[in-house]
């Protein structure tokens, strides 16, 4: 687990997951996740494609917020940008900070989930 201390991401590289969508209203903001599980996570399977590990889908979900502050990024006119690719993440008992292609996200909130379809 890169950078990341929460329990549920235990055995999961979130460094070099990636994000698939980001869902915010006033109660809570998710991110659709394409998790990159290690050898060490229950769900890891050998990969036989050309993909680069083994992944699975599911997300964060962030609800009863303190404190939000999100700062979505700037595309310089004429480049592409990977908004999925995860750049850091840290994600430590109430508290996360992530940046990222999207943008940046940092957080404390009451309840975070985090899940695996």
């Amino acid at each position: 687990m890169a950078d990341g201390a929460h329990p549920e991401l235990a055995d999961i590289d979130l460094a070099n997951s990636y994000i698939l969508g980001v869902i915010y209203d006033d109660e809570s903001l998710t991110l659709e996740m394409d998790f990159r599980l290690t050898e060490d996570h229950p769900r890891y399977e050998v990969s036989d494609g050309d993909e680069d590990g083994c992944y699975a889908k599911g997300f964060i979900r962030f609800a009863e917020f303190d404190d939000l502050r999100l700062r979505k990024a700037e595309t310089p006119e004429g480049e592409e940008v990977d908004y999925s690719d995860i750049y850091s993440a840290t994600i430590e008992g109430d508290y996360a900070n992530i940046s990222s292609g999207w943008g940046e996200i940092e957080l404390t909130a009451q309840s975070i989930q985090i899940a695996l379809d």
